[in-house]
C-alpha cells in the first residue's frame, strides 16, 4: 500500500530529519520505498510504499515516536494512495 504522511511540527527541518534518520532502520521492516519531501520549515511529506501496515502503525506509535510528537507538538496527516492510470 501506497501512503502519504503529512508532518506539521514546531520544530525545525533539521529536527525532523534527525528523528527520521535515527528511526529509518525500523522502517526497513515495513517499507519497500520512499520518498521524502520539505514542504516548508516545520512542514514534511513522507510518501511510503508500505509492506507491513501492523508494523508501521507499531513502530508510529511507539513511545519514542509520542515523546518526539510532543515535543514538537507534531500533526500527522496520512494519506492511502492509488496510482491512476
Amino acid at each position: 500500500m501506497n501512503v502519504c504522511v503529512v508532518s506539521t511540527f514546531e520544530g525545525t527541518t533539521e529536527d525532523y530529519m534527525d528523528m527520521f534518520n535515527a528511526t529509518k532502520e525500523k522502517g526497513q521492516g515495513f517499507m519497500q520505498d520512499y520518498e521524502l519531501g520539505v514542504i516548508r520549515e516545520g512542514k514534511v511529506m513522507l510518501m511510503m510504499h508500505i509492506t507491513d501496515m501492523n508494523k508501521m502503525q507499531e513502530i508510529m506509535g511507539s513511545e519514542e515516536m509520542q515523546a518526539w510528537d510532543e515535543k514538537f507538538n507534531c500533526v500527522d496527516e496520512i494519506y492511502a494512495l492509488d496510482q491512476m492510470n
